[in-house]
C-alpha cells in the first residue's frame, strides 16, 4: 500500500508554487489534479509535468459533494493497488478543500499513509492584495455555507468560492440581512497573478454586476466598527452607560429598580402588536431588548452571569425542548409537541405534581394570567369543563353567590365571592381559546373609545358630561354604540 502526497498548487501564479511541491510533481509518481482549470497548470505543462485531472466528474456528478466524494474514493483505490501518487489542489490543501477532507477521512479508515504539503493559500494572497493584517481579525466563510456562517461585523470577512455571478448574487442576498445595501465590499479577482489581478470595491448591492467575476474570485467585507445592527454594539453601549464616565441614572439602577421598566416595556410591545404598528413594534422590541441587556450587565458586574450565559441558556433550552426538531425522532403532532414540552419542563424544574407546577407560576404574573395558567394545568389531568358553555353555568352560580354577599354587606366574604366569579369568567374565556388578558384589554380600549365619542357629542352641544344625569349618559352611551355598530 502506497502513501498519498497531498500538495497545494498555490492561488494561481507559478511564482507562488513552493519548491518542495514542484520537486514532488517532477518525480516519477503519478500526479492527480482536482482540476486543470488553474493558471499554474499551464506552466507545469510547459515543464513537462504530466497529470490526470478529475474535471470530468464536474460534468458527470449531480453536485459538488458527489464530485469530492468520488475523487477521494478513486484515489484511495489507486493507493490500495500499491500506486504511489500525488494529489494536487489549488491553494493550500487545508483551506476550503472538501475533497482533501474526504480523502484524509478515507485514508484513516483504510489505514493508508498520507502527508500534507502546505501551499500558499487564497488567504495569504488576498491579505497581501488588500494590504491587511489578518491578526487584526479575520473570519473565513465558504460561499456554499453563506446562510449558515454568519459574518462577524467586528472584523474582516473573507468569502471564498464566489466562482461566478450567480454565486455572487446568492452571497449578496444573504449578506443583505446583515449589511446595508450600499456597504462597501471588495472583490479580489485573480489575486496575486501578475498582469491579471483585479481589485474592485463596489457597493454590496452591486457586487454581482461585476462581469470579471470568475473561479478565482474572493470577496472581502471590511469590518464595521460602528455597526448599529450588532448586539455587540448594544453591549458596548450598555457598558459605557454603566461606567464611571457614563450616565448617573443608569449607574444607580438595580435588578429591583428595573422591574417596573421591564413590565412597562413589555406592555408597550403588546400595544404595538395589537395596533399592528410595525415601526413602533421595532422600537418597542428594542426597548425590551435593552432591558434584558441591562439586567445582563448588572449580572456581569456582580460576577453572577453575563449576556453570553443568557444566550447559552436559551439556546440549550430550545434545543432540549424540541427533540422532534434537533434529534432524530419521528414526525409528531402539535399536541404531542406540547405534551413533550411539558414533560421536559417538569423534569427541568424538578416538579412532581400538578400543584407543584401551579406553585411555580411566577408571582409577578397578573391575576388573570395566573388564573389562566392554573386552570390549564388542572386541565392536564381532566379536571376541567367540557367547553365554554358548561363553564358559563358556573359563572351564573357564582353570580348568585355574589348577589347574596352584596345584600349581606360582608366585605371579606364579598371579596372572596367576587374572586370566584372572576375565576369562573377566566375559565369561560380560556375554554373559548381566547387570552383573558387580551380580551379584557380590548374591552377596556373599546370603553375608552366610546367614552371619547360621548365627550365629543357633549362638546359639540357646548355641554359638559356633568350636565347629564345617569339616564342622559346612558342614552349617549347607547347612541355611540349604535353609531359604531
Amino acid at each position: 500500500m502506497s502513501q498519498i502526497s497531498i500538495v497545494g498548487l498555490g492561488p494561481g501564479s507559478f511564482g507562488q508554487l513552493t519548491v518542495e511541491t514542484l520537486e514532488l510533481l517532477q518525480n516519477e509518481n503519478k500526479n492527480y489534479f482536482r482540476t486543470a482549470v488553474h493558471p499554474v497548470v499551464k506552466e507545469l505543462e510547459k515543464r513537462g509535468i504530466a497529470y490526470c485531472s478529475f474535471d470530468v466528474l464536474y460534468e458527470d456528478c449531480e453536485c459538488f459533494e458527489d464530485v469530492y466524494e468520488s475523487i477521494a474514493e478513486q484515489l484511495v483505490k489507486k493507493a490500495e493497488a500499491g500506486q504511489p501518487l500525488i494529489y494536487a489542489v489549488p491553494g493550500n490543501p487545508l483551506f476550503g478543500e472538501q475533497s482533501v477532507i474526504n480523502l484524509m477521512r478515507k485514508c484513516q479508515e483504510k489505514d493508508i499513509s498520507y502527508q500534507i504539503y502546505s501551499g500558499v493559500s487564497f488567504v495569504d494572497i488576498s491579505m497581501t492584495a488588500l494590504k491587511e493584517d489578518p491578526v487584526n481579525g479575520l473570519k473565513i466563510i465558504d460561499a456554499f455555507e453563506i446562510n449558515e456562517q454568519i459574518p462577524d461585523k467586528t472584523m474582516g470577512n473573507l468569502v471564498t468560492q464566489v466562482f461566478n455571478r450567480h454565486m455572487a448574487s446568492e452571497v449578496k442576498l444573504s449578506l443583505l440581512d446583515y449589511y446595508p445595501d450600499n456597504y462597501p465590499v471588495v472583490l479580489l479577482i485573480n489575486a496575486g497573478i501578475p498582469g491579471q489581478e483585479l481589485i474592485k470595491e463596489v457597493p454590496l448591492c452591486q457586487m454581482d454586476w461585476v462581469e470579471e467575476i470568475n473561479h478565482l474570485t474572493t470577496l472581502y467585507i471590511p469590518p464595521d466598527k460602528n455597526d448599529l445592527r450588532s448586539y455587540q454594539k448594544l453591549l458596548e453601549i450598555m457598558g459605557i452607560l454603566r461606567s464611571p464616565e457614563g450616565c448617573p441614572w443608569d449607574r444607580k439602577q438595580t435588578h429591583e429598580s428595573l422591574k417596573a421598566y421591564l413590565l412597562e416595556e413589555t406592555y408597550e410591545v403588546m400595544d404595538a402588536i395589537e395596533t399592528e404598528d410595525t415601526e413602533n413594534l421595532i422600537e418597542e422590541l428594542g426597548d425590551l431588548l435593552f432591558q434584558i441587556v441591562f439586567h445582563a450587565q448588572l449580572g456581569r458586574e456582580e460576577g453572577l452571569f453575563t449576556f453570553n450565559d443568557v444566550l447559552e441558556g436559551i439556546n440549550q433550552k430550545m434545543v432540549r425542548r424540541h427533540p422532534h426538531v434537533f434529534m432524530a425522532t419521528e414526525e409528531i403532532s402539535t399536541e404531542k409537541v406540547l405534551s413533550n414540552w411539558d414533560e421536559i419542563k417538569k423534569t427541568e424544574k424538578q416538579t412532581q405534581t400538578i400543584s407543584d407546577e401551579m406553585e411555580r407560576i411566577p408571582k409577578a404574573f397578573t391575576a388573570l394570567m395566573e388564573a389562566c395558567k392554573v386552570q390549564s394545568k388542572a386541565a392536564k389531568v381532566g379536571f376541567d369543563w367540557e367547553g365554554p358553555l358548561d363553564a358559563l353555568k358556573k359563572v351564573a352560580e357564582e353570580e348568585q353567590e355574589v348577589r347574596v354577599e352584596i345584600l349581606k354587606k360582608c366585605p371579606d366574604k364579598l371579596e372572596e365571592e367576587l374572586g370566584d366569579l372572576l375565576f369562573a369568567v377566566v375559565n369561560v374565556v380560556r375554554l373559548a381559546k381566547i387570552q383573558p388578558e387580551i380580551a379584557l384589554r380590548k374591552a377596556t380600549q373599546k370603553f375608552i373609545m366610546r367614552f371619547k365619542e360621548m365627550e365629543k357629542i357633549t362638546l359639540n352641544e357646548q355641554k359638559s358630561m356633568l350636565d347629564y344625569d345617569l339616564d342622559g349618559l346612558e342614552q349617549l352611551w347607547q347612541l355611540v354604540k349604535s353609531l359604531k355598530n
